[in-house]
């Protein structure tokens, strides 16, 4: 889980990332701004990004859109 900012993260020889916030009691919060920070390093590297969930005790209701929209992106092929 996304639980703190990751500005200027070194996302070399990263070929995806995957967002989410914490679920279930005890989640602590996720900030948008933490969110878009790595969303922009991974746009400005062409990294595939994919917003699992906000998270909280009712992920269900807090859903997985970021900005109106779903990203659910994925790299070509992922290594094994």
């Amino acid at each position: 889980p996304l639980i703190g900012s990751l500005a200027g993260i070194d996302l070399t020889d990263i070929h995806w990332v995957i967002v989410g916030g914490e679920s279930g009691w005890g989640a602590r919060p996720m900030k948008i701004e933490w969110i878009r920070e790595i969303f922009r390093a991974c746009r400005k590297q062409d990294i595939p990004f994919f917003f699992k969930q906000w998270g909280g005790v009712r992920k269900h209701v807090t859903g997985r859109q970021l900005n109106g929209k779903t990203y659910d992106d994925m790299p070509a092929r992922v290594a094994a």
